[in-house]
């Protein structure tokens, strides 16, 4: 029996053994009367199946998990490292962007160029997750989001044709059945404005709750030429239809203006993607060394270039518990996005003019985007346990499916070489901007999945698995510019298995040692080998890609101090197999190939820490060393290994409460960051250097006022964050410092 075969019967068999379990428990004389039967039974009955419950007091990270399994889950019984990043964490570190909170996650590296963007474990990871709804494209603010959780590694069995880094899920704010108000107006450096407020609270004799969060952001970005304007709306509303039903609606308007992304050249002193040393003409004397970074203040798009994207979505979910055993859930997504990108690309390869000025060549683009999407998920949990406790399971089964329709056309010229030492913007392009891709297109798939789990002695063994089959329906794209449709109809095969089994033990009560095997791939399909040119264009060149991902990972779970804090060390193994990486590529038809990859591999150990020390000083972070390893070699013949991803990385971040004498109620914080240097480019044909950045800050409370203070990067230290290639890397914000007053009612 091969080993997907194995694997899918051990996930069956689990998911047997936790639906029988009630029906074992039936049969024990000791077991607790039914719900139906018991009237004191029916008043404890609560939506908990499904409800993540929030942090309590001011710590960090968390003690139950809504991602790993779909239902709230002990940390430590879940074999898998997850990240989590809670609300207590995102205020202390002032962030005010998806990026900034995960800056002190390890094996997690923040993209400034996607929104909502990372790099989990080498891999990169676009897909966005709404309380476990996977939305293409998703795009929200910070403010709304309560919690974030990272699974790292391939969750295929959880959110279907994941990605090979992980999977990342945002937690909403959702409405209270207590009253709560708060409003916030923060200031900073480069012209900082934000406002927010958020209200929420009971209505109809907290029958209902309701709560409503509005912000807006002004800002100037940091380097010349860039704004950063954000204004959301996130109202939602929650009815209990007795005891056992409740109904949740939220809906977001987001409306946002942000930088083209990124444009921090990094001065290579090698041309293109080979190991030729960038030419100097003949009897000029550069203006300037290379092998360092170029001015991170200089702007080398166009003015008035950016992202402007409006976003409207509305999400609903009926959830009844039929007994304290069994939970349903019924949920539905619509959702809308409207994106226009205008932006500069600097190519790689530079070169100095006769005067020994460093220039560069640059294309540009025009991106309008659109998307629609429908999302129904529906899914049955049962939970129980028999005999004392020795015996107990879980189990969750349930369906997806999904329908987009999107439209993109895409424009592109190309404008006249930039100086990347004293940029002169507004010449007139070399050649004005062309129409290059206008596609429509709908397509949709479907998905029955189920996880479990199944614990015996107490729970001090915990067997896991997962089981997901994808299917992929009819789609079908229209080129607008010469009307061809191209329909895949039925691609054999046309669906996707994704297994995952766990087991945990627990010899200890604060220590849980896990093994676990997962898996991630996509239904078979066609790849266009010149991703930039129509498919009926006689250069073009079709060829058939099967990606998949498998993930291999053992560890260590233990908590110290009675609990508050936790401490896990982690062993993996992930490899990628028909990788597609789009590579700008002058000579190629387009200016674009596509890079096929099979073996991409990363492997390492990570140590994550959460919790207090003390009474007074909590802290956060972790150490990752990682060794990755791509096809092909580096211009110097060594193994090729994946592009920004350093050897080793530190993360630490702390705070101290101070709860007696004069300074009560302040609160000092702390942070750094360090990693080694990377790679640039995919070839490997340069070498970013290592850095290591600190941010600082404080805070103080007294009654319904707070106040905060944070300096981030205050050593104003080049950090780099993904080195794409040597025209356009991107790298953390320079030195900048915010200050936010707060009042609660």
């Amino acid at each position: 029996m091969n080993a997907k075969k194995t694997s899918a019967l051990s996930a069956t068999c689990l998911v047997a053994f936790c639906v029988l379990l009630p029906v074992l428990r039936s049969q024990t004389p000791s077991a607790r009367p039914s719900v139906a039967t018991s009237a004191s039974a029916e008043e404890t009955v609560t939506l908990s199946a499904f409800t993540v419950e929030a942090t309590t007091g001011e710590s960090y990270g968390a003690s139950n998990l809504g991602s790993a399994t779909r239902l709230k889950v002990a940390a430590e019984n879940v074999p898998q490292s997850i990240s989590v990043i809670n609300a207590n964490l995102i205020r202390d570190l002032g962030a005010y962007n998806y990026e900034e909170a995960v800056r002190y996650t390890p094996g997690v590296t923040e993209r400034q160029n996607v929104p909502n963007g990372s790099v989990v474990r080498g891999f990169l990871v676009s897909n966005r997750y709404r309380n476990g709804f996977r939305v293409a494209g998703y795009e929200s603010d910070i403010t709304n989001v309560d919690r974030i959780e990272i699974i790292k590694g391939p969750s295929a069995s959880i959110a279907g044709s994941s990605e090979s880094g992980g999977f990342v899920n945002m937690l909403t704010k959702q409405p209270r059945f207590t009253a709560a108000t708060s409003a916030a107006l923060t200031v900073g450096t480069q012209s900082f404005v934000r406002g927010q407020f958020d209200t929420t609270g009971p209505v109809a004799d907290k029958r209902g709750a309701y709560r409503l969060i509005i912000n807006r952001v002004d800002a100037d970005g940091w380097r010349d030429g860039e704004n950063v304007r954000k204004t959301g709306i996130f109202p939602s509303f929650t009815w209990k239809f007795g005891k056992r039903t409740q109904w949740t609606n939220e809906f977001e308007y987001l409306k946002v203006e942000t930088p083209p992304g990124f444009g921090t050249p990094y001065l290579a002193p090698v041309f293109n993607n080979t190991a030729t040393p960038v030419p100097v003409p003949t009897g000029v004397t550069p203006r300037t060394t290379l092998g360092r970074w170029a001015d991170p203040n200089v702007y080398t798009s166009e003015p008035g270039n950016g992202r402007r994207a409006n976003v409207s979505a509305l999400y609903s979910t009926l959830t009844h518990q039929f007994s304290r055993v069994l939970s349903a859930r019924q949920s539905a997504v619509i959702y809308r996005l409207r994106s226009d990108t205008t932006r500069a690309l600097v190519q790689d390869g530079f070169f100095f003019d006769n005067t020994g000025d460093l220039l560069a060549n640059r294309t540009y683009e025009q991106d309008v985007q659109q998307a629609k999407a429908l999302r129904l998920q529906g899914d049955v949990a049962a939970q129980d346990k028999i005999w004392g406790d020795l015996l107990g399971g879980q189990v969750l089964a349930g369906y997806e499916v999904s329908r987009d329709i999107s439209k993109r056309t895409l424009a592109s010229g190309n404008l006249q070489p930039i100086s990347l030492l004293n940029p002169v913007h507004g010449l007139t392009p070399l050649t004005p901007l062309a129409t290059t891709i206008s596609n429509y297109g709908k397509n949709g798939s479907w998905a029955a999945f189920a996880n479990a789990q199944a614990s015996f002695w107490k729970e001090r063994a915990i067997l896991t698995g997962g089981y997901r089959r994808d299917f992929s329906k009819a789609s079908w794209t229209r080129n607008n510019l010469n009307g061809r449709v191209t329909n895949s109809g039925s691609v054999l095969p046309d669906h996707v298995n994704s297994p995952l089994y766990g087991l945990t033990v627990k010899p200890l009560k604060w220590l849980a040692v896990y093994g676990v095997y997962s898996e991630a791939g996509s239904v078979r399909r066609q790849q266009s080998l010149y991703p930039s040119i129509p498919g009926t264009d006689p250069r073009q060149v079709l060829t058939w890609i099967s990606p998949i991902t498998t993930n291999k990972e053992f560890g260590v779970k233990t908590n110290f101090f009675q609990g508050n804090l936790s401490v896990s060390v982690a062993r993996y193994e992930i490899v990628q197999h028909d990788n597609v990486r789009n590579q700008t590529d002058s000579s190629q038809p387009g200016g674009q190939i596509a890079i096929i990859e099979a073996g991409n591999t990363a492997k390492g150990w990570e140590m994550e820490w959460s919790g207090y020390l003390t009474k007074q000083l909590i802290i956060y972070g972790g150490y990752a060393n990682m060794d990755t390893q791509a096809p092909g070699l580096k211009p110097n013949g060594a193994p090729r290994e994946l592009r920004g991803v350093p050897d080793h990385k530190l993360q630490l971040f702390s705070r101290y409460n101070i709860r007696e004498g004069a300074l009560k109620g302040v609160g000092i914080k702390a942070g750094l960051v360090y990693q080694t240097s990377v790679w640039g480019r995919a070839e490997n044909t340069y070498r970013v250097p290592g850095a290591t950045r600190y941010d600082v800050g404080c805070d103080y409370a007294k009654g319904k006022w707070s106040y905060s203070l944070t300096a981030a990067n205050i050593t104003d230290v080049i950090f780099p964050q993904a080195a794409i290639g040597q025209g356009s890397n991107t790298i953390a914000a320079p030195r900048t410092i915010y200050l936010t007053a707060t009042h609660r009612w």
